[in-house]
This record gives structure tokens, sequence and C-alpha cells, in this order.
């Protein structure tokens, strides 16, 4: 799931992901969901922040970001509609989710194609199946069961490329660039 850069040592890298950005009005409505669950437990995830992440590239330098633009800009997957019904969390990394009870076929060929085209860059991915969702609070410890949310949807048109920064007050996203997806077939 990380990038092999172990030949950057002395270059400036930046720790980068791809992803797909919710609307803000989403954002927010997911964020005073969740807000209300907590009950005073966690640390909910800024609504500014809140997405889904197709693959995370970790620290990288400037050529590997180079063929990651690349790879992206060569993908021709199609729009979809996410919908997001179940809320989750998993105990072990304290992760509360919100995520689709069935991911659409056209998400799971978009992170397909990521992965086979970044191998090429040097990219592993994760061992693990690909489960789409969206992080929203992190250190959840107690947390009794999954259940039914929304639902909620949004017509996925783009995904991005997107860069980390890490603060004392918690990370910032900033999107760095964006690729359209096509319109699905008729």
């Amino acid at each position: 799931m990380i990038a092999d850069n172990s030949s950057s040592a002395t270059t400036e890298t930046r720790r980068l992901f791809l992803a797909v950005w919710p609307p803000a009005e989403l954002s927010h409505e997911l964020h005073r969901l969740v807000v209300k669950s907590l009950h005073g437990q966690g640390r909910s995830v800024a609504p500014e922040n809140i997405h889904l992440t197709l693959a995370f590239l970790g620290p990288v330098d400037a050529s590997f970001r180079q063929c990651v633009e690349q790879v992206a800009s060569t993908v021709r997957a199609e729009a979809f509609t996410l919908v997001l019904e179940e809320m989750g969390c998993w105990p072990r990394s304290g992760i509360l989710w919100a995520g689709p009870r069935q991911t659409p076929q056209p998400l799971s060929a978009l992170v397909q194609d990521l992965s086979t085209g970044l191998s090429g860059c040097g990219y592993r991915p994760e061992k693990r199946s690909y489960a789409a969702h969206l992080t929203l609070a992190r250190k959840v410890h107690r947390w009794n069961e999954n259940r039914r949310i929304g639902p909620f949807s949004w017509d996925v048109k783009q995904f991005c490329l997107a860069q980390s920064h890490t603060r004392a007050e918690g990370a910032r996203y900033e999107i760095l660039r964006t690729w359209d997806l096509s319109p699905p077939a008729a």
C-alpha cells in the first residue's frame, strides 16, 4: 500500500493519497451525525477532511508523484453513485466509519485500475480487500455494532490527488489535482 521510495531518501517527500471527496453539505451532515453518536469519546474528523481513499501512497518524492499523475491521467473509469448506508467501527484501529453496504462496481474498477497502473511506479497495494469507507472519527474504542444510517448518497464524478499536512491540531488535506470520471454507460 505504500510506495517503495528507498532510493529517494535525500529528496523532499510529500505524504500523498488518491481519493474522492463528498460534497460539503454531505460532509457536514456526516460530521453532525458522528458528533451526536460519539457521546464524548474519540476525535471526530473535520468535515473538510472527510473523504474516501482510493490509494494511500505515503511519503513520496517528485518523480513518484509525476508517475502517479501520469497513471491517473490514463485511467478511464466511469462516474458512479456512492450510497452510504451503514456506520461502524474497527475496534483495533479505533476508526469510526461510514460506508456502502456494497461497493459499487465502478468504484471497485477504479481502485483496481489505479492499483494496477501504480504498480509500475513502485506502489504496493494492500493485501486486504478494498473496504470502501469514509473515516468519521478516530480513537473510538466503545462501539457496539454497525448500524444503518441515511442513506446518504452522492454522484462521484471525479477523483483527486491529495496531500496530507500533519499539524499539532490534526491533519489538513490539500487537493493537488483532479481527474474527471467518464459519464456512466447508458
